[in-house]
């Protein structure tokens, strides 16, 4: 019979620590692979600049959110250019986009790059002074942690704004874990309470920003989304510590992993983000392009030609065709029209079905209105019919009524210093529109 083993002689199992999650690990968990080799153990990712880049923008927005709090004002762009220089050349040029339209609501500020921590039963831990007093630190380890921007604290409508700067070259919705965790922090911080704004701001676009908003109700719902992340989260620590194999997911993050300059990535041989170097799969987009423009126009010329639609049947029996297709689309026009022109009441003023019913409706139920303020003409087709010199002053003063939109899409633009080719007619009405559905 063996001896007995001393309790000095048992194997030791060594687990890793879990850090308290955060966007950047919710961000990470995309790919499981990604998350380990940056989280647990320990690999720097490579784009240490574009992380520096963005710190920088980040203390650069809440030194002047800081100075115009102290100052009381909305706007003080000779600071903002200040602040914004010394951030650095790349931080600068991001910057320059929103100086002249962000604005300042120093009465409702009330703090900048405040950090946040719930523990394991989602209660206030690790409080820094400006929230001490405010609820009660349970002391406990943090499991979940964030820095919000800004917070604007509104207390009479008993809601908060979180203000959140990204540096993203494409705008994306506000409704994202970030948002749910922003929010939950919030709730579970200040117990009076009842909505919580979330809004991203697009810090390279002067206009241009994405929000939602959560209510308490909506607070047991957030828990559990907070709750199921970091049940992911320690899964895979189980998954790692046990020895098992972590697998990796091609996505955006690629870009971001540590195993992506060496090729230590496990299924390099077939990450779409590992295949071309970037600059290659452009030349590919501008290839692709030319060749598409060149060959759609021979399919029309063909269409025209024949008046018999392009119909390509592959081996298993799918049919797909290259010719008109009529859709229909439904339009709410303004005016009533008539054959002369437009039809009147009695008293000789322009009879408007839309607006009619929607005056009806906002009579009788007026707390149902906040969506009006969201309706909104297309300024293409309205523009197109105030090109005419006659209209000009007409065109003028509608123009100063617009409300600036921006609206961002990727796509190949030429250097500053190109010389512009002559402008296509885009106005051809016998042009189909180039649709990549079939």
């Amino acid at each position: 019979m063996s001896p007995k083993k001393k309790s000095t002689d048992l194997v030791q199992i060594t687990k890793s620590p879990i850090p308290p999650l955060r966007q950047s690990t919710q961000t990470t968990m995309a790919c499981p692979r990604f998350y380990v080799e940056s989280f647990i153990k320990g690999n720097k990712s490579p784009s240490g600049l574009d992380a520096a880049r963005g710190t920088e923008i980040h203390k650069t927005m809440a030194a002047y959110l800081s100075h115009c709090a102290r100052k009381q004002l909305k706007m003080d762009l000779d600071t903002f250019e200040k602040f914004s220089r010394g951030a650095g050349p790349q931080a600068y040029k991001i910057l320059s986009g929103l100086r002249d339209g962000y604005v300042c609501d120093f009465d409702h500020l009330f703090a900048t790059e405040i950090s946040m921590a719930l523990d394991e039963n989602l209660h206030p831990t690790d409080l820094i002074p400006e929230l001490e007093g405010i609820c009660k630190d349970s002391g406990r380890p943090a499991f979940y942690q964030g820095t919000l921007d800004g917070v604007y604290v509104f207390r009479e409508e008993k809601r908060i704004l979180i203000d959140d700067f990204k540096s993203h070259m494409k705008p994306f919705d506000a409704d994202t874990e970030q948002s749910k965790e922003y929010a939950t922090f919030i709730f579970q911080h200040f117990d009076w309470v009842q909505e919580v704004e979330f809004r991203l701001t697009f810090v390279r676009y002067r206009n241009l920003s994405r929000s939602v908003k959560y209510t308490r109700e909506e607070v047991p719902v957030l828990i559990e989304t907070l709750k199921a992340a970091r049940a992911r989260q320690e899964t895979l620590h189980v998954k790692y510590d046990a020895g098992e194999e972590i697998e990796a997911i091609s996505g955006a993050n690629c870009i971001y992993c540590p195993l992506l300059s060496n090729r230590a990535c496990p299924i390099a041989d077939w990450n779409p983000q590992l295949q071309l170097d970037p600059v290659d799969r452009l030349k590919y987009h501008l290839w692709y392009s030319a060749f598409s423009k060149v060959n759609n126009a021979a399919l029309k010329d063909y269409v025209d030609g024949t008046g018999k639609k392009v119909v390509l049947r592959d081996y298993n029996g799918k049919c797909y065709s290259y010719g008109p297709t009529e859709t229909e689309s439904d339009v709410y026009p303004l005016f009533q029209a008539t054959a002369d022109g437009i039809a009147t009441d009695r008293e000789g003023n322009p009879s408007l079905p839309i607006v009619s019913l929607l005056m009806d409706y906002a009579h009788s139920t007026p707390g149902d209105t906040g969506w009006f303020g969201k309706l909104s003409i297309s300024g293409t087709e309205l523009k197109s019919k105030l090109k005419a010199k006659s209209r000009a002053f007409l065109h003028q003063a509608i123009t100063d009524t617009a409300e600036k939109v921006t609206k961002v899409k990727m796509k190949v633009s030429k250097p500053l210093d190109s010389i512009d080719e002559e402008p296509e007619d885009d106005n051809d009405e016998g042009n189909w529109e180039d649709s990549d559905e079939f």
